[in-house]
């Protein structure tokens, strides 16, 4: 296949998900520009296809991930994923949580539960390689995220077999309430891949650099590691160049 040959990540898609307009929590206009500033550095990368989903609804939210994606995934053979979530977020009794536009101030149940999302994503497994979860907006929680024994090496985008072995994995703003208008964490991420120079740059490097951002304006560091419960076979996330 040519666009295995061109890219060792085969198709990969990128979905945005920017909630803004809310309806009890304030307003966060600085959403659409994050996702404007990383979709625009993306264009320079290998992604078939970026989606942009504006103030989902916590039904939308759940409809979107449950049916809606996993079937244009199916169609499209999509390989590798990307998943961005920019909004307000929660972390409540060691989950987290994506607050979807019409959720109702402190009621758990009108929030989007990560552990939600975990499920959904190991039916994508079956046919994805490789996920990464990037949440702008609070800690994604210890049921999501499996802590790694030791800092993650930068792996050597040369070592094909990084691309061939299934990675699932997320790094994650951390925080414990609602995210504000300007994000760093989104700056920072824009930042290092438009400052690559490499024809290739794994998701640790990204990691890194964003955290050394986010400690630098004394800000709190970034979670990094796999999504606990889905079967990583030591590869990652790689972005390559056009």
């Amino acid at each position: 296949m040519l666009e295995a040959q061109s890219n060792p990540m085969g198709k990969t898609w990128a979905v945005f998900i920017g909630n803004t307009n809310y309806l009890t929590l304030s307003s966060l206009a600085g959403t659409i520009k994050d996702v404007q500033t990383v979709t625009d550095v993306l264009a320079n990368y290998q992604i078939d296809r970026i989606l942009v989903k504006q103030d989902l609804s916590l039904e939308k939210m759940k409809a979107f991930f449950s049916s809606d994606l996993i079937s244009l995934l199916r169609e499209n053979k999509v390989r590798s994923l990307l998943i961005w979530y920019s909004g307000h977020g929660k972390f409540i009794n060691e989950t987290g949580y994506w607050i979807p536009v019409d959720a109702v101030r402190d009621d758990e149940s009108t929030f989007y539960r990560m552990d939600d999302l975990k499920n959904e994503l190991k039916k994508y497994a079956v046919q994805l390689s490789h996920i990464l979860v990037v949440t702008d907006a609070c800690e994604s929680g210890p049921t999501f995220f499996q802590a790694m024994r030791s800092v993650p090496a930068e792996p050597d985008c040369a070592q094909t077999d990084q691309a061939t072995r299934n990675s699932y994995q997320v790094l994650s703003a951390l925080g414990y309430d609602l995210a504000s208008n300007e994000s760093l964490f989104s700056k920072a991420f824009a930042t290092t891949l438009a400052d690559n120079i490499k024809q290739c740059i794994p998701v640790q490097t990204i990691a890194r650099k964003v955290t050394l951002a986010m400690i630098k304006n004394h800000q709190d560091r970034p979670q990094f590691g796999n999504i606990a419960g889905l079967k990583n076979e030591g590869g990652t996330f790689l972005f390559y160049k056009k």
